[in-house]
């Protein structure tokens, strides 16, 4: 699954430099081509999802976005956009929807040592996609690019972000043909990631007990301010007597 994820995403870039060099051409010409790409594509991403090695709610992002694009190529293979002047829009809309989708999952890596080459990837595919989503709204006021130039760098980029899903897929191999050195080499990853998880659930212990202080103080100052003026503890045993 992950060659295959790889070779779908090398898939879609091959079609968008193909759509560049002959963004002449209409998109009813190359309607065919995009639309089966795309459904191959979607349906890649949402047989690959389980397989990646982002967190169970990561891993949601990239269905969702294998349906968006198995959808896209079924309206294109039907014949439903057919309007040139909706066909960027429309592709715009699937790119800004990824764009977001990885912006969601940069903004939830917080320590230090997970922002290694594969954040900063993450990072500028998603602000590619999000530049050339927001781009199709506005090509007439601006440069006015051709459909098939504007869908080609979508489909250059959106090649790049499948790329990634494949890379990110965990490949395990079987244990009866691994080695001792492969099976040490797991133990020791396994071993890593069990104490990656510790120090997280440490530092959300240390936050957990902190938030209590706080609401103890808070609760005892406002235990205090609810107090009437000029009581005090030595004249409250004397009206319990009373």
């Amino acid at each position: 699954m992950r060659i295959l994820t790889i070779i779908v995403g090398a898939l879609l870039t091959i079609l968008g430099v193909f759509s560049v060099a002959n963004a002449g051409l209409s998109f009813l010409s190359l309607a065919f081509p995009i639309g089966v790409v795309l459904i191959i594509v979607g349906m890649v991403e949402c047989f690959a999802y389980k397989r990646t090695v982002e967190d169970e709610e990561n891993r949601h992002w990239v269905l969702i976005e294998g349906l968006t694009t198995f959808i896209l190529g079924v309206v294109v293979l039907t014949g439903q956009l057919a309007a040139d002047i909706a066909v960027p829009v429309v592709f715009g809309m699937w790119s800004m929807i990824s764009g977001i989708r990885g912006f969601v999952i940069v903004t939830q890596v917080v320590e230090k040592e997970e922002k290694d080459i594969d954040f900063y990837w993450t990072v500028a595919v998603s602000a590619l996609n999000l530049i050339v989503g927001v781009y199709t709204f506005f090509n007439l006021m601006l440069f006015h690019l051709s459909v098939l130039m504007i869908l080609g760098v979508c489909f250059v980029v959106q090649g790049a972000n499948v790329i990634k899903i494949g890379v990110d897929i965990s490949y395990s191999k079987p244990e009866l043909i691994k080695t001792k050195e492969e099976k040490i080499a797991d133990a020791e990853a396994a071993a890593e990631e069990a104490h990656k998880e510790v120090r997280k659930a440490i530092k959300k212990a240390r936050q957990a007990r902190k938030g209590i202080k706080k609401a103890e103080e808070s609760k005892e100052f406002h235990e205090i301010i609810r107090e009437p003026i000029g009581e005090t503890d030595s004249e409250k045993p004397e009206e319990k007597e009373k």
